[in-house]
């Protein structure tokens, strides 16, 4: 799933950072990176009650992107 894609969920980073209950400093990790941990990609579709895609990693990620 991509930073945007969980977006779509919530107001603000820090919401959505609270509803999953990890810092803010995480939401900045993980725009440097470009990439949300699988287990924190979980714990947002579990917050959202969505079924949004699970990259398990950052390759997988694009390729599913490039896809589209």
């Amino acid at each position: 799933m991509t930073i945007d894609e969980a977006l779509k969920y919530f107001r603000t980073p820090y919401e959505l950072c609270q509803k999953i209950n990890v810092a803010q400093s995480n939401f900045t990790r993980w725009k440097k990176q470009n990439f949300i941990p699988v287990t924190q990609q979980l714990k947002i579709n579990v917050a959202t009650g969505a079924n949004m895609p699970i990259d398990i990693n950052k390759e997988s990620m694009d390729l599913r992107l490039d896809k589209k």
